[in-house]
């Protein structure tokens, strides 16, 4: 049970982040103006609805019933993970360094 609520939340929020780099990616490249996406633009306006909406839906759908959703959240967990491996590291790293010279002080 608490999966699938995770599940359904999870993919919402991947719906989110994807709608929003889309839409900055739009407003950097301005393909929305290209091809036929002007068509499909009016023909969603045209009913009354917004493009925004109509894209978020369509991709909470999509990662909801795929499991896409599920990769995005494997491979957000193996970069937290790698992330806190290389500050650990690079802490170490540092500490060492500072406990060497610290070290040196007393030759």
């Amino acid at each position: 049970m608490k999966e699938g609520i995770f599940s359904f939340i999870w993919a919402g929020i991947c719906a989110l982040l994807s709608v929003l780099l889309l839409v900055y990616l739009d407003s950097k490249l301005n393909f929305s103006s290209d091809y036929f996406f002007p068509t499909i633009v009016d023909a969603i306006h045209g009913w009354g609805l917004s493009v925004r909406k109509v894209l978020f839906f369509s991709l909470y759908l999509l990662y909801w019933l795929t499991g896409i959703h599920k990769l995005f959240g494997n491979g957000l967990l193996a970069l937290i993970g790698w992330v806190t491996l290389l500050v650990i590291i690079c802490v170490v790293i540092v500490a060492g360094y500072w406990f060497v010279t610290w070290l040196m002080t007393f030759l």
